[in-house]
């Protein structure tokens, strides 16, 4: 509150050129523009996005092969539009920025040398950016984080340099700094400079403002082309994946079928994601032999890393090593898991699912509304005792021996799901992080058979609405161009 921040805002006429470009483009094609501009501008708008956070010079960039793509598209589309022209003005951008290094990035290589390596944090926007920025900035001593990292950021620090405009990164990165000063750098050709006010005003006298102070740096001139005001463009920065629309329509899935999440994975790939309890997960933050874990499903949000089975679900694995491991007694459990799991599919497709979450619900079964992921063949059984009890209760099936063959499968499951983690965090010990953390995408070669071929790959976006899939297609990752570009 003494202090407030500042705000360098440095002049960049390559990227006030791509930015006047793109946003020229948006106002004169309007919300109801042709899809076939959308590759155009998706390229276009990845390639803004990088030059604002990631300032690098180029010879630590990796970004020439995204603006060889945004030109050969751009040229491809010239002679299909009436808007040539745009798609023009955003080639040469494009080239103009592979050509000069950002002048951000010299600001804050001056910035640190000022005050010393060891007396500064840097700042990325994400955990790509902080990747390549710490590539460059090893050569100086510069120690690189997200604004999840700055918890642990040494009391010996002095400033933050925070290499985004306030509205991109957390809000705590003004709210509750982790070191006296806080210094944002970012291009003067993005106009936003607003910085977040406390969530703490709402139960105070009055609004708790910080207060901010812009210093404008080197070549702040505007592209010769007047641009439009701020108010007549909706303009995303940041980069967004192409969704589509939901297209499996209103109608339930089937017994084969499964309502699932797309989400886009690092590598250009895609998965399905069903209402299951848990995903295999990889926290590369946690200390050795720790790292390997499970997340809910509900919070599996991009920036959460994956552990996953290339071209097959890991479920199908466990399964089978579970039943092979339950030896004679393993016939019996698969005949009681088929019989209520059969049960519960017709009475399914007799109400509806709706109306069966509906009635287990009213019955006190607390986690129903999984009651479709029951039915599949791979998901044992509720997570809850008492949940599987009413259910079976529900279904009209016996509770023994069904109950306990059900929970003898999981501890097996377990069992074998405990193994494999294990084989996993060696894995993982062995690899690269770095490399993770910079590609978002790591293969892991296992010797055990059948788990051979498994991948920790970090997500990038989640859909905002489910579709109606093929249950064998749920959890096995797929080839997607939809994450393309995406940081």
């Amino acid at each position: 509150m003494q202090n407030g921040v500042s705000i360098f805002a440095v002049g960049d006429p390559a990227g006030a050129q791509l930015n006047a470009a793109i946003r020229r483009c948006l106002f004169v094609l309007g919300d109801e523009r042709s899809e076939v501009w959308d590759d155009v501008l998706r390229a276009a708008n990845v390639l803004r996005w990088r030059r604002m956070t990631q300032p690098q010079p180029r010879q630590f960039q990796v970004q020439q092969s995204l603006i060889d793509e945004l030109v050969r598209r751009a040229q491809r589309l010239r002679n299909l539009v009436a808007e040539g022209s745009l798609l023009d003005q955003i080639a040469e951008a494009a080239q103009a920025i592979g050509e000069t290094d950002c002048p951000t990035g010299d600001v804050l290589l001056e910035s640190i040398d000022e005050v010393g390596p060891d007396q500064c944090i840097v700042v990325a926007s994400n955990g790509t950016a902080r990747a390549g920025l710490q590539r460059w900035l090893d050569q100086v001593g510069s120690e690189v984080v997200v604004a999840s990292q700055l918890d642990k950021v040494a009391p010996s620090i002095d400033i933050s340099y925070v290499i985004a405009p306030p509205t991109f990164v957390s809000t705590s990165v003004v709210t509750a700094p982790a070191t006296p000063e806080v210094t944002f750098i970012m291009p003067t050709w993005f106009r936003n400079r607003s910085v977040p006010s406390s969530s703490l005003g709402a139960h105070a006298e009055g609004p708790i403002v910080v207060h901010s102070t812009v210093h404008q740096i080197g070549d702040i001139a505007e592209p010769s082309s007047a641009e439009v005001d701020d108010e007549a463009i909706t303009d995303f920065y940041f980069p967004e994946p192409a969704w589509g629309t939901r297209t499996s329509g209103d109608r339930e899935p089937n017994s084969e079928e499964v309502e699932a999440r797309k989400i886009l994975l690092a590598g250009g790939q895609g998965l399905w994601l069903d209402d299951g309890e848990r995903i295999r997960s990889l926290d590369p933050r946690q200390p050795e032999g720790a790292r390997v874990a499970y997340e809910a499903v509900p919070d599996v949000v991009p920036g959460t890393y994956l552990v996953l089975r290339e071209g097959e679900s890991e479920r199908g694995v466990m399964y089978d090593r579970a039943i092979a491991a339950l030896g004679t007694a393993a016939p019996g459990i698969v005949a009681t898991q088929a019989h209520w799991k059969g049960l519960l599919q017709a009475r399914l497709k007799r109400l509806g699912y709706r109306r069966a979450m509906a009635d287990l619900e009213e019955l006190g079964v607390r986690s129903s509304g999984q009651v479709r992921a029951w039915a599949g063949p791979l998901l044992i059984c509720p997570q809850r005792d008492a949940d599987f009890g009413l259910l079976l209760e529900w279904l009209g099936a016996p509770s023994q021996p069904t109950h306990g063959n059900a929970i003898s499968l999981r501890r097996a499951v377990y069992r074998a799901s405990a193994d494999l983690r294990k084989e996993l965090e060696a894995a993982v010990g062995r690899a690269d992080l770095v490399a993770l953390e910079r590609d978002g995408i790591l293969h892991l070669d296992l010797p055990s058979e059948g788990i051979r071929g498994m991948i920790v790959a970090r997500v990038l976006a989640k859909a905002p609405f489910t579709e109606i899939v093929g249950r064998h297609q749920v959890r096995v990752p797929f080839k997607d161009r939809s994450a393309e570009w995406l940081d």
